[in-house]
């Protein structure tokens, strides 16, 4: 049976499949018809078992007494070789709203505080409005991030209406405000898995940037999702700040039984330019951490880069390894769009400049800006618009060139990473 999953959707000779938990998989048109035939049984199917054992392994079905067997995960490679203004999906997988420019924090490192200061907040139907456009796109997986979301009291009423749309739901929150009554109505509204933000155990560690008393408030807010059967995934942002103290973060995280970590290498946000220089963590003590992070195995939690932090990933894989795990590096202009709190689009929260200002949600047509936008036309270019040593990196295609809202932060748009050593470290 396949209960686990939110929808389908055909693009060009492709069927995309899209659970709760926002996993995506994608089926040729063999693949699909198998898919038909048996979706609706309860016992599993001996008839292809083998394609319906692996999607039980990507979490897309279930059946009766079924348990698994270990099946080796595949991914996508669509994105490694792309360079085109065509994008690689018809529409962005992933899309993140902030719904507010409020927050009860002042994080030193916040990417938008100053792009969405004195900007006016959309109502509520306004924003359902946008979520039924970006439903219809055939976006799949809706985020509510801010400021800080659920500072607006309409925050579960958005999110069973993202529900109702056939999207997966997902929140971004610093976990403040996450009462045993506002989970229970979110988990009632479709929430399945929740982002909080988390930079180390050791409050001492984690407050500095962030605010006193946020790590205890976060800690709360963990025994409260799991309580009501909500996943937990911890977002971290990876600096010289608490880059030692990581590992022991990871080990408390799996007592804690978290089963999801994105290390997020820090950006500029609201820091002086030095200041952010001096806070990004050295290549070769990140890309180390990393390489002990994959030697984990399987161990909760499940740790995810982002890709600003591809350039060190590639420090830790050999080559037999590549295409065993998700390596895309940025995906800006292919799978996902951030949208400001006054409905203002952005290709990324990294890249949230007044340069890179797509159109509007509320008052442009999402289809149009999303294929024909001349900003992600640029983007999606990157590969053979960025100079300098990216260009001759065996490298590149995992790489992407990394995070374009560093560099953009560092030098320019369009120039290598500066931060980036593996080459160096190779030789």
């Amino acid at each position: 049976m396949i209960p686990k999953i939110v929808k389908t959707e055909k693009d060009k000779d492709k069927f995309i499949l899209f659970n709760r938990r926002g996993t995506v998989l994608e089926l040729d048109k063999e693949e699909y018809v198998k898919f038909r035939k048996h979706c609706n049984d309860k016992s599993f199917p001996e008839e292809d078992a083998d394609f319906w054992n692996k999607l039980c392994n990507y979490d897309m079905a279930e059946f009766q007494g079924y348990i698994p067997k270990k099946a080796r995960i595949g991914y996508s490679q669509d994105l490694l070789s792309h360079d085109s203004e065509e994008p690689v999906y018809a529409a962005p997988i992933v899309v993140h709203l902030g719904i507010t420019s409020a927050c009860n924090m002042r994080c030193k490192y916040c990417s938008v505080r100053q792009t969405y200061q004195d900007i006016k907040e959309l109502s509520t139907a306004e924003w359902k409005m946008i979520i039924r456009k970006l439903a219809r796109l055939g976006a799949f997986q809706i985020g509510l991030t801010g400021g800080e979301p659920t500072l607006r009291k309409d925050v579960v009423e958005l999110a069973q209406y993202i529900t109702k749309q056939r999207c997966a739901f997902n929140l971004t929150t610093n976990a403040w405000n996450l009462n045993e009554g506002l989970v229970k109505d979110l988990a009632k509204a479709g929430m399945k898995q929740c982002q909080l933000s988390l930079d180390s155990h050791l409050p001492a560690v984690n407050d500095l940037l962030r605010q006193e008393g946020c790590a205890s408030r976060v800690e709360k807010a963990i025994s409260i999702l799991q309580e009501h059967g909500v996943a937990v995934g911890i977002d971290c942002v990876v600096s010289k700040n608490n880059i030692s103290s990581i590992p022991a973060f990871v080990k408390w995280l799996g007592e804690k039984k978290v089963p999801y970590l994105t290390l997020i290498k820090v950006k500029q946000g609201d820091l002086p330019l030095e200041m952010f220089r001096s806070l990004l963590p050295g290549y070769q003590d990140y890309s180390k951490l990393i390489n002990d992070l994959c030697e984990r195995r399987n161990e909760n939690p499940c740790v995810t880069v982002d890709c600003g932090s591809v350039s060190n990933l590639q420090y830790a894989l050999q080559e037999d390894e590549l295409d065993q795990v998700p390596v895309a590096g940025c995906p800006v202009g292919h799978t996902l769009l951030s949208i400001a709190p006054n409905g203002d689009i952005y290709p990324c929260v990294a890249l949230s400049a007044p340069e890179f200002r797509i159109g509007n949600a509320l008052t442009d047509n999402l289809e149009d800006l999303w294929k024909n936008s001349q900003v992600l036309k640029d983007l999606r270019r990157l590969k053979s618009r960025i100079k300098g040593k990216c260009q001759t990196c065996d490298r590149f295609d995992r790489c992407r060139g990394g995070c374009r809202g560093i560099t953009y932060s560092l030098q320019s748009l369009w120039e290598s990473e500066e931060e980036c050593r593996y080459q160096e470290v190779k030789a």
